[in-house]
Protein backbone atom coordinates (compact mmCIF):
# COMPACT_ATOMS: atom_id res chain seq x y z
CA UNK A 1 0.00 0.00 0.00
CA UNK A 2 2.62 2.28 0.97
CA UNK A 3 4.54 1.51 -2.70
CA UNK A 4 1.30 2.52 -4.38
CA UNK A 5 0.96 5.68 -2.10
CA UNK A 6 4.31 6.43 -3.11
CA UNK A 7 3.45 5.85 -6.88
CA UNK A 8 0.21 7.93 -6.85
CA UNK A 9 1.72 10.54 -4.97
CA UNK A 10 5.13 11.00 -7.67
CA UNK A 11 2.39 10.87 -10.84
CA UNK A 12 0.72 13.78 -9.22
CA UNK A 13 3.90 15.67 -8.85
CA UNK A 14 4.95 15.03 -12.55
CA UNK A 15 1.30 16.01 -13.72
CA UNK A 16 0.98 18.86 -11.44
CA UNK A 17 4.65 20.18 -13.11
CA UNK A 18 2.99 19.18 -16.56
CA UNK A 19 -0.11 21.56 -16.03
CA UNK A 20 2.15 24.35 -14.42
CA UNK A 21 5.01 24.34 -17.93
CA UNK A 22 1.92 24.42 -19.59
CA UNK A 23 0.34 27.47 -17.91
CA UNK A 24 3.49 29.18 -19.08
CA UNK A 25 2.57 29.00 -23.02
CA UNK A 26 -1.31 29.49 -22.46
CA UNK A 27 -1.66 31.63 -19.77
CA UNK A 28 -0.32 35.02 -21.92
CA UNK A 29 2.05 36.27 -19.40
CA UNK A 30 4.70 33.60 -20.66
CA UNK A 31 7.98 32.80 -17.93
CA UNK A 32 6.38 35.24 -15.42
CA UNK A 33 3.40 32.42 -14.98
CA UNK A 34 6.14 29.96 -14.19
CA UNK A 35 8.83 32.11 -12.22
CA UNK A 36 6.82 33.94 -9.48
CA UNK A 37 8.51 37.56 -8.69
CA UNK A 38 12.25 37.01 -6.90
CA UNK A 39 13.51 38.27 -4.11
CA UNK A 40 16.97 39.16 -3.78
CA UNK A 41 18.70 36.39 -2.28
CA UNK A 42 21.19 33.79 -3.19
CA UNK A 43 18.30 31.11 -3.81
CA UNK A 44 15.50 32.79 -5.71
CA UNK A 45 12.02 31.60 -4.08
CA UNK A 46 10.33 28.13 -5.79
CA UNK A 47 13.31 26.59 -6.81
CA UNK A 48 15.87 24.17 -5.48
CA UNK A 49 19.78 23.62 -5.96
CA UNK A 50 21.25 20.90 -7.93
CA UNK A 51 24.61 20.22 -8.66
CA UNK A 52 25.85 22.33 -12.26
CA UNK A 53 27.72 19.00 -13.27
CA UNK A 54 24.22 17.05 -13.22
CA UNK A 55 23.33 19.46 -16.14
CA UNK A 56 23.51 19.53 -19.62
CA UNK A 57 22.56 22.10 -22.43
CA UNK A 58 19.35 21.79 -24.92
CA UNK A 59 20.42 20.40 -27.92
CA UNK A 60 17.25 22.46 -29.60
CA UNK A 61 18.21 25.45 -28.20
CA UNK A 62 17.15 28.15 -30.38
CA UNK A 63 20.40 30.34 -29.54
CA UNK A 64 23.12 29.57 -31.10
CA UNK A 65 25.09 32.16 -30.35
CA UNK A 66 26.62 33.46 -26.89
CA UNK A 67 28.77 36.84 -27.00
CA UNK A 68 31.99 35.88 -24.99
CA UNK A 69 32.33 39.65 -23.51
CA UNK A 70 28.84 39.86 -22.29
CA UNK A 71 29.23 36.23 -20.73
CA UNK A 72 32.47 37.30 -18.45
CA UNK A 73 30.48 40.44 -17.73
CA UNK A 74 27.22 38.29 -16.19
CA UNK A 75 29.93 35.78 -14.73
CA UNK A 76 31.21 38.85 -12.56
CA UNK A 77 27.68 39.78 -11.70
CA UNK A 78 26.72 36.37 -10.49
CA UNK A 79 29.73 36.10 -8.41
CA UNK A 80 29.05 38.66 -6.26
CA UNK A 81 24.87 38.38 -6.50
CA UNK A 82 24.36 34.78 -6.99
CA UNK A 83 21.81 33.33 -9.66
CA UNK A 84 19.10 35.25 -8.98
CA UNK A 85 16.88 34.05 -11.59
CA UNK A 86 16.70 29.85 -11.43
CA UNK A 87 17.56 27.78 -14.51
CA UNK A 88 14.09 26.13 -15.98
CA UNK A 89 15.28 22.00 -16.03
CA UNK A 90 13.24 18.90 -16.94
CA UNK A 91 15.04 15.55 -16.69
CA UNK A 92 17.58 14.16 -18.87
CA UNK A 93 16.58 11.34 -21.43
CA UNK A 94 17.44 8.15 -20.10
CA UNK A 95 20.06 7.96 -22.29
CA UNK A 96 22.09 10.93 -21.38
CA UNK A 97 24.55 10.85 -18.80
CA UNK A 98 23.57 14.29 -16.81
CA UNK A 99 20.46 14.00 -14.15
CA UNK A 100 18.81 17.14 -16.09
CA UNK A 101 18.46 18.96 -19.45
CA UNK A 102 18.10 22.97 -19.58
CA UNK A 103 15.16 23.61 -21.07
CA UNK A 104 15.65 28.15 -20.44
CA UNK A 105 18.72 29.99 -19.06
CA UNK A 106 21.59 28.57 -21.52
CA UNK A 107 23.07 31.99 -21.28
CA UNK A 108 23.12 31.92 -17.39
CA UNK A 109 24.48 28.50 -17.16
CA UNK A 110 27.56 29.02 -19.45
CA UNK A 111 27.78 32.62 -17.19
CA UNK A 112 27.79 30.10 -14.00
CA UNK A 113 29.86 27.92 -15.27
CA UNK A 114 32.99 30.88 -15.85
CA UNK A 115 32.17 31.68 -12.34
CA UNK A 116 32.59 28.42 -11.57
CA UNK A 117 29.98 27.78 -9.02
CA UNK A 118 29.40 24.10 -7.89
CA UNK A 119 25.58 24.02 -7.99
CA UNK A 120 22.75 26.69 -9.13
CA UNK A 121 19.14 26.99 -8.20
CA UNK A 122 16.94 25.37 -10.57
CA UNK A 123 13.14 25.11 -11.42
CA UNK A 124 12.44 21.21 -12.57
CA UNK A 125 9.24 21.00 -15.26
CA UNK A 126 8.39 19.01 -17.07
CA UNK A 127 6.23 18.29 -19.91
CA UNK A 128 6.00 17.22 -24.02
CA UNK A 129 8.56 18.13 -26.18
CA UNK A 130 6.94 20.59 -28.14
CA UNK A 131 5.99 22.19 -24.89
CA UNK A 132 9.24 22.52 -23.57
CA UNK A 133 10.58 23.84 -27.24
CA UNK A 134 8.05 26.29 -26.67
CA UNK A 135 9.16 27.75 -23.30
CA UNK A 136 12.43 27.27 -24.74
CA UNK A 137 11.67 29.84 -27.49
CA UNK A 138 9.40 32.49 -25.38
CA UNK A 139 11.72 32.48 -22.63
CA UNK A 140 14.79 33.76 -25.15
CA UNK A 141 12.22 36.02 -27.04
CA UNK A 142 10.93 38.12 -23.94
CA UNK A 143 15.00 38.56 -22.75
CA UNK A 144 15.46 39.57 -26.44
CA UNK A 145 18.52 37.07 -26.79
CA UNK A 146 17.88 35.90 -30.10
CA UNK A 147 18.60 37.53 -33.18
CA UNK A 148 16.36 37.78 -35.77
CA UNK A 149 17.50 34.68 -37.44
CA UNK A 150 17.74 32.65 -34.67
CA UNK A 151 14.11 33.83 -34.13
CA UNK A 152 12.66 32.99 -37.39
CA UNK A 153 14.65 29.48 -37.86
CA UNK A 154 12.97 28.82 -34.23
CA UNK A 155 9.64 29.29 -35.58
CA UNK A 156 10.14 27.57 -38.64
CA UNK A 157 11.29 24.28 -36.51
CA UNK A 158 8.89 24.50 -34.61
CA UNK A 159 5.78 24.21 -36.93
CA UNK A 160 7.76 22.16 -39.18
CA UNK A 161 8.54 19.78 -36.56
CA UNK A 162 5.13 19.73 -34.76
CA UNK A 163 3.16 20.43 -37.86
CA UNK A 164 1.59 24.13 -36.86
CA UNK A 165 -0.13 26.67 -38.56
CA UNK A 166 1.13 29.83 -38.22
CA UNK A 167 -2.40 30.87 -36.79
CA UNK A 168 -1.49 28.05 -33.79
CA UNK A 169 1.81 28.90 -33.45
CA UNK A 170 1.42 32.16 -32.84
CA UNK A 171 -1.85 31.61 -30.40
CA UNK A 172 0.76 29.07 -28.51
CA UNK A 173 3.41 31.94 -28.09
CA UNK A 174 1.63 35.02 -27.70
CA UNK A 175 2.23 36.92 -30.99
CA UNK A 176 -0.13 38.09 -33.86
CA UNK A 177 0.11 35.72 -36.66
CA UNK A 178 1.22 38.75 -38.84
CA UNK A 179 4.10 39.12 -36.96
CA UNK A 180 4.99 34.70 -36.79
CA UNK A 181 4.48 35.55 -40.80
CA UNK A 182 6.86 38.65 -41.03
CA UNK A 183 9.73 36.87 -39.49
CA UNK A 184 9.30 33.63 -41.13
CA UNK A 185 9.67 35.73 -44.14
CA UNK A 186 13.31 36.75 -44.01
CA UNK A 187 14.17 33.29 -44.37
CA UNK A 188 13.01 33.78 -48.23
CA UNK A 189 15.26 36.32 -48.94
CA UNK A 190 18.84 34.86 -50.76
CA UNK A 191 21.53 33.91 -48.41
CA UNK A 192 23.61 36.41 -49.48
CA UNK A 193 21.18 38.68 -47.55
CA UNK A 194 20.89 36.23 -44.97
CA UNK A 195 24.64 35.81 -44.33
CA UNK A 196 24.78 39.53 -43.90
CA UNK A 197 22.00 39.77 -41.09
CA UNK A 198 23.71 37.00 -39.49
CA UNK A 199 27.14 38.80 -39.34
CA UNK A 200 25.06 41.77 -37.73
CA UNK A 201 25.53 44.16 -40.87
CA UNK A 202 22.16 44.07 -41.58
CA UNK A 203 19.50 44.97 -39.28
CA UNK A 204 15.38 43.04 -38.76
CA UNK A 205 14.47 46.43 -40.35
CA UNK A 206 16.85 46.57 -43.08
CA UNK A 207 15.74 42.51 -44.14
CA UNK A 208 11.99 44.03 -43.73
CA UNK A 209 12.69 46.79 -46.26
CA UNK A 210 14.37 44.56 -48.72
CA UNK A 211 11.59 41.82 -48.50
CA UNK A 212 9.86 45.05 -50.35
CA UNK A 213 11.91 45.31 -53.40
CA UNK A 214 9.97 43.88 -56.49
CA UNK A 215 12.57 42.73 -58.50
CA UNK A 216 14.99 41.52 -56.05
CA UNK A 217 16.54 39.35 -58.54
CA UNK A 218 18.10 42.72 -60.11
CA UNK A 219 18.22 44.57 -57.26
CA UNK A 220 19.06 42.83 -53.97
CA UNK A 221 22.65 42.10 -54.13
CA UNK A 222 23.39 45.54 -55.35
CA UNK A 223 21.76 47.26 -52.47
CA UNK A 224 22.80 44.95 -50.18
CA UNK A 225 26.65 45.79 -50.76
CA UNK A 226 25.51 49.16 -50.95
CA UNK A 227 23.72 49.49 -48.01
CA UNK A 228 26.97 47.97 -45.88
CA UNK A 229 29.51 49.95 -48.09
CA UNK A 230 27.71 53.36 -47.28
CA UNK A 231 25.87 52.44 -43.32
CA UNK A 232 22.39 53.50 -44.67
CA UNK A 233 20.02 53.84 -42.16
CA UNK A 234 16.53 51.37 -42.68
CA UNK A 235 14.89 54.47 -43.65
CA UNK A 236 17.83 55.37 -46.46
CA UNK A 237 17.20 51.79 -47.76
CA UNK A 238 13.60 52.21 -47.59
CA UNK A 239 13.96 55.65 -49.65
CA UNK A 240 16.05 53.28 -52.33
CA UNK A 241 13.73 50.83 -52.70
CA UNK A 242 10.91 52.88 -52.98
CA UNK A 243 12.39 54.85 -55.84
CA UNK A 244 13.26 51.77 -57.80
CA UNK A 245 10.02 49.66 -57.18
CA UNK A 246 8.20 53.13 -58.47
CA UNK A 247 10.41 53.29 -61.74
CA UNK A 248 8.35 53.55 -65.15
CA UNK A 249 8.02 50.40 -66.67
CA UNK A 250 8.00 51.15 -70.83
CA UNK A 251 5.24 48.83 -72.01
CA UNK A 252 6.18 47.55 -75.35
CA UNK A 253 3.42 47.74 -78.44
CA UNK A 254 2.28 43.90 -79.12
CA UNK A 255 1.66 43.11 -82.43
CA UNK A 256 -1.71 41.13 -83.20
CA UNK A 257 -1.02 37.60 -84.07
CA UNK A 258 -1.11 37.25 -88.11
CA UNK A 259 -1.47 34.06 -89.51
CA UNK A 260 -0.66 33.17 -93.59
CA UNK A 261 -3.83 32.80 -95.66
CA UNK A 262 -4.35 33.03 -99.69
CA UNK A 263 -7.16 34.95 -100.72
CA UNK A 264 -9.57 33.80 -103.39
CA UNK A 265 -8.34 34.10 -107.22
CA UNK A 266 -4.88 35.41 -105.78
CA UNK A 267 -3.34 32.68 -106.75
CA UNK A 268 -4.70 32.47 -110.57
CA UNK A 269 -3.44 36.47 -110.88
CA UNK A 270 -0.05 36.19 -109.62
CA UNK A 271 0.42 33.48 -112.28
CA UNK A 272 -0.69 35.64 -115.34
CA UNK A 273 1.10 38.57 -114.21
CA UNK A 274 4.32 36.20 -113.42
CA UNK A 275 4.41 37.63 -109.37
CA UNK A 276 4.75 35.89 -105.87
CA UNK A 277 2.41 37.16 -103.28
CA UNK A 278 2.21 36.41 -99.08
CA UNK A 279 -0.51 37.48 -96.97
CA UNK A 280 -0.78 37.48 -93.22
CA UNK A 281 -3.32 38.40 -91.17
CA UNK A 282 -6.63 37.70 -89.73
CA UNK A 283 -10.11 39.12 -89.18
CA UNK A 284 -8.90 42.81 -88.07
CA UNK A 285 -5.70 43.37 -89.40
CA UNK A 286 -4.30 41.97 -92.93
CA UNK A 287 -0.66 42.66 -94.11
CA UNK A 288 -0.27 41.96 -98.02
CA UNK A 289 3.13 41.72 -99.61
CA UNK A 290 3.82 41.32 -103.58
CA UNK A 291 7.01 40.75 -105.12
CA UNK A 292 7.83 41.09 -109.06
CA UNK A 293 6.05 44.14 -109.89
CA UNK A 294 7.00 46.85 -112.25
CA UNK A 295 6.89 50.53 -111.05
CA UNK A 296 3.96 51.19 -113.51
CA UNK A 297 2.29 48.02 -112.38
CA UNK A 298 2.72 49.87 -108.97
CA UNK A 299 0.84 53.00 -109.83
CA UNK A 300 -1.99 50.98 -111.99
CA UNK A 301 -2.76 49.14 -108.71
CA UNK A 302 -2.94 52.05 -106.85
CA UNK A 303 -5.20 53.37 -109.59
CA UNK A 304 -7.38 50.42 -109.59
CA UNK A 305 -7.59 50.75 -105.62
CA UNK A 306 -8.29 54.63 -105.75
CA UNK A 307 -11.47 54.16 -107.94
CA UNK A 308 -13.06 51.30 -105.42
CA UNK A 309 -11.76 53.66 -102.18
CA UNK A 310 -15.82 54.12 -101.81
CA UNK A 311 -16.32 50.43 -101.59
CA UNK A 312 -13.32 49.13 -100.01
CA UNK A 313 -14.66 51.43 -97.00
CA UNK A 314 -17.42 49.78 -96.24
CA UNK A 315 -19.77 52.65 -97.92
CA UNK A 316 -23.49 51.75 -99.16
CA UNK A 317 -23.89 53.92 -101.43
CA UNK A 318 -20.69 53.52 -103.45
CA UNK A 319 -22.33 50.77 -105.53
Amino acid sequence: MAVNRKNTAAAQAAKKSAASAKSIIQSGRGLGALLAKQNVSRVPQNSEMAPLADIEPNPNQPRKLFDSATLRELAASIKVHGLLQPLIVTPAPAKSAKKYRIVAGERRFHACELAELSEVPVRIVRGDEQLLSEIALVENLQREDLTVLETANALKVLMEKHRLTQNQLAERIGWSRSVVANKLRILSLPQGALDQIAAGNLSEGHAKALLSLKEPQKFLEELVADCIAHHWSVHNLQKRIDSLNSRRVTVLYKAPQLDPWRPKGALKVARRLGLSFSVLGNERENRVVINGMRREQVERLFALLDREADFMSGDPDSK
